[in-house]
């Protein structure tokens, strides 16, 4: 299986993808000045795209039930009742899981839902949550991805780079997962279009018809929370706004955290945060959506597992394992447990963030913070005598005019002190807790959590380079008198005002990388932008030293960061894996419309073909 970096030639589709500024100019009438007038960031609300604006608030009417006669696919589930569980599939070395993508219908919260595109947890249907995938820390864990989803109706039609369409072409990110980007593994650059498709749209290289097969090869890999989506440019934002998304668990052996006493054998909780955007019939049809969702109105509210107002059982003293995943596609989340009377904090044991665990000790927290695609365990103990805890969910960086004030620190150790952040507006209510039931008295753990399988590197490591990444969104206005066209606002040619959403002053671009760095060398990132954007890098992680302009007091492993005006440092080392793989803003509908580009890591003791720049870019 080959990607655009690995073809000897480029094809004719390819290389219409790759001239995608001059299809656009050909598309502005060819010869229309326009002035450009400067940089407007997402917080500041001058485009649709805006982090998070679109998490409705809880005085928002819920849309419209579906009209007599659209059925929900399975029972719908009962109001209150059991918070869901997502149905398992283990992977052994060797073999592989089915993971289908079907239209689905499902009661999703309050709110009826249809026509998602989601992935089919087969067993629990009536509830919107993808099946957690589990993998061992070494071997061939296979994935056959099917695409059941309706044909195109734009699929003769060219799909051009940052303009989104063809929605229903899709493909696999292992979210987090250290693996190759190249062939069967976490290549994003293959599509899989939908089953039924005329063989002619697909070249059987970079495209494919119905379903595919991805084999995932882990050496020793770090156990932890991961997470897995579509993420085929130009239709990830829409099928992850469907709900597109579960968890995928490293289980470890000897030696690691999951062997930890007060860590090892205990009962475990998959959350998967919801952030479903519906239009006013329950649905999501296309990008233009979610990028035009008026004052809220269509917006999403935040579900777990696919429900809300639902109930998770605890006893007096009993210790469980959470995994928490962020899968919106927009918004950060803070998830926080109170005290349903008085709404005193509950303080909870961190142990892990974005799949990489603490090390040699946990943190006792009173919230987590997660930006989109971000991931926490937590130890949570509940009180010694029955009770109910509220278990909430909301936005946690306050945006102002002159761009974020708040926030951007929470979740990070500074001068000896975790910081906290409150929440920004009322947070929703997602499930409770009810702690009843006969003493199960626990302990948290207290022996050294064991260092992650990660590069031995620390904030002391002198790096080989130091890469500066800027996202930035220009606001591109037309000569006074130009003709207006109904073309959305992310396009190019749009008139009289477009937007362009960009990293480094360029829009993604195929045959474009950004760097080369090699395998085995240590990078410095120092990334910012200004306003709030969310930068995530597939393959490997990074170690964050500094955020908003603050050495960190400890060092902590992400591969997914909230990014403000003052930015942050990193430090992350190329191992194993040569190859081309994207960095992008993880807001979703920012990658999908050019916030994205492309990284080679190039291995010096072998041949790494790299695509020609072509067409003007």
């Amino acid at each position: 299986m080959k990607t655009w970096f690995g073809m000897r030639t480029i094809s004719r589709r390819s290389a219409l993808l790759g001239g995608s500024a001059a299809v656009a100019a050909v598309a502005t009438g060819g010869g229309v000045a326009q002035a450009q007038t400067g940089t407007h960031e997402a917080h500041l609300g001058d485009h649709p795209g805006s982090l998070g604006a679109r998490i409705r608030s809880t005085t928002t009417p819920a849309p419209a039930a579906p009209k007599a006669g659209e059925a929900l696919l399975g029972a719908a589930p009962a109001a209150g009742g059991a918070l869901p569980t997502p149905p398992v599939l283990k992977v052994r070395p060797g073999s592989a899981a089915t993971l289908g993508m079907k239209a689905q219908s499902v009661q999703l919260g309050g709110r009826p839902a249809k026509n998602l595109r989601a992935y089919d947890n087969v067993t629990a249907r009536q509830y919107l949550m993808g099946p957690t995938l589990e993998f061992g820390q070494t071997g061939a864990f296979g994935v056959r991805l099917t695409n059941g989803l309706p044909r195109n109706p734009d699929q003769a039609r060219p799909h051009i780079v940052n303009v989104p369409s063809q929605f229903n072409t899709t493909n696999l990110h292992t979210h987090g997962l250290h693996v190759s980007p190249d062939g069967r593994s976490d290549n994003v650059y293959l599509e899989v279009l939908p089953k039924g498709t005329e063989a002619k749209h697909a070249d059987g290289e970079t495209s494919v018809v119905g379903g595919f097969d991805y084999v995932y090869n882990l050496k020793n890999h770090t156990p932890g929370t991961f997470w897995y989506h579509p993420h085929r440019h130009g239709s990830v934002a829409v099928q992850v706004a469907s709900g597109a998304a579960g968890a995928l668990i490293v289980r470890g052996g000897a030696g690691t955290i999951d062997r930890v006493k007060g860590i090892d054998g205990i009962t475990e909780q998959v959350l998967l945060l919801q952030q479903v955007m519906l239009n006013a019939n329950g649905e999501l049809p296309d990008f233009d959506t979610l990028w035009n969702a008026p004052g809220n109105g269509a917006a999403a509210e935040w579900t777990v597992n696919g429900t809300t107002g639902r109930t998770l059982a605890m006893q007096p003293g009993e210790v469980q394992r959470w995994r928490i995943v962020n899968t919106g596609f927009q918004a950060e989340a803070k998830f926080a447990l109170v005290q349903a009377s008085g709404g005193a904090p509950v303080t909870v044991t961190l142990i892990a963030m974005d799949g990489v665990n603490f090390s040699p000790k946990a943190a006792a927290v009173q919230a987590v913070y997660l930006p989109p695609g971000g991931r926490a365990d937590i130890l949570v103990q509940a009180p010694a005598q029955p009770t109910r805890l509220l278990a909430q969910v909301g936005q946690y960086v306050a945006k102002g005019q002159g761009g974020p004030t708040t926030g951007l620190t929470a979740g990070f150790e500074i001068g000896g002190v975790w910081q906290e952040a409150a929440f920004v507006g009322d947070p929703a209510t997602v499930f409770t807790v009810d702690v009843a039931g006969a003493p199960k008295p626990m302990a948290l753990p207290t022996d050294p959590l064991p260092r992650p399988l990660v590069p031995e590197i620390t904030a002391a490591t002198p790096p080989d380079a130091c890469r500066y990444v800027v996202f930035g969104v220009t606001k591109v206005v037309a000569p006074a008198g130009t003709l207006k066209n109904d073309l959305p606002s992310y396009d190019p040619a749009a008139m009289p005002t477009s937007f362009k959403l960009q990293i480094n002053g360029e829009l993604f671009c195929p045959g474009r990388v950004l760097f080369q760095p090699p395998l085995g060398s240590v990078d410095q990132h120092v990334v910012s932008t200004p306003g709030v954007h969310v930068f995530h890098i597939h393959v490997n992680p990074f170690l964050v030293t500094e955020v908003d302009g603050q050495p960190l007091s400890t060092p902590q492993w992400r591969d997914t960061m909230l990014v403000g005006p003052n930015g942050y440092k990193a430090l992350t080392k190329y191992t194993d894996y040569a190859g081309t793989f994207p960095i992008h803003c993880h807001i979703l509908d920012h990658e999908d419309v050019g916030m994205m580009t492309n990284v080679t890591v190039v291995d010096p003791n072998a041949k790494t073909r790299v695509a020609a720049v072509t067409h003007g870019h």
